[in-house]
């Protein structure tokens, strides 16, 4: 209360990718139009008159805030997922975040688990985004939101009901992938729609797992809600400001 932004060390701040976590450039967000090859962190350090303004995904930072505070904290393998308007994520492995050489890991939105389907907005098909995020399930439904789809489907729809199926399928497949291809020890759904609609979510992954997952895998992991609640974006990127600041943020850069 009463601090003025030139009182603060740092900042931090989300955004889609692809984008380059230590430049502070938002290279493509592709539901975004026209935001691309953004400056974003030194164009908000400008504006709020300060040195350090530090940039990442929002499910980066949502695995941050789980992995120092929430329901990931000391687990060394473990995977964040977003269900919302999109699907995203962020990969733990060995204590360590997981960046590729491009620094679009954990991109799991735009992971094919289909051979075919609606256009993903990324440009490609098949995407588990294109299937069962909320934006796509309210344009395949025709209407401007998500939970009319769930709430056409709870009221015998059977319109609605094969959407949500095959989101369903579509989400299943994803949790395997992460399970088999992975072998994490904890799996954190987040986002608004997992929050609200957990039958729809958690449920059918946790399905999918138990039944065709590698045995192994799948006695080793379990699938749970965030530790940090809906905030969890907003919480881990103060902390990813805090932890990068006392130079305690090796392990996710």
């Amino acid at each position: 209360m009463g601090t003025t932004p030139r009182e603060l060390a740092g900042a931090a701040c989300s955004a889609p990718g692809p984008l380059n976590h230590l430049s502070g450039i938002v290279y493509d967000a592709p539901n975004i139009n026209g935001f691309a090859d953004v400056h974003l962190a030194e164009g908000l350090a400008k504006a709020l008159g300060i040195d350090a303004v530090f940039l990442d995904r929002d499910t980066v930072m949502a695995a941050i805030g789980e992995g120092v505070a929430g329901a990931a904290k000391g687990v060394r393998d473990f995977v964040y997922v977003t269900i919302s308007t999109g699907i995203g994520g962020a990969l733990v492995s060995g204590g360590r975040m997981l960046r590729g050489v491009s620094n679009i890991a954990g991109e799991i939105g735009h992971w094919p688990v289909a051979l075919e389907g609606p256009r993903c907005g990324c440009g490609s098909y098949g995407c588990v985004e294109s299937l069962a995020a909320g934006r796509f399930l309210a344009e395949a439904y025709g209407v401007d939101d998500a939970a009319r789809v769930y709430a056409a489907a709870a009221s015998g729809d059977s319109r609605a009901v094969a959407i949500l199926a095959r989101a369903e399928a579509a989400l299943g497949n994803l949790a395997i992938t992460l399970v088999n291809g992975l072998n994490p020890s904890l799996i954190v759904i987040g986002g608004s729609i997992a929050e609200h609609e957990p039958a729809h979510t958690l449920e059918p992954m946790r399905r999918a797992i138990d039944t065709r997952a590698f045995r192994v895998a799948a006695d080793a992991v379990r699938l749970v809600p965030p530790g940090l609640g809906r905030d969890v974006g907003m919480l881990g990127a103060v902390i990813s400001a805090r932890e990068r600041l006392a130079g305690r943020g090796e392990w996710f850069l």
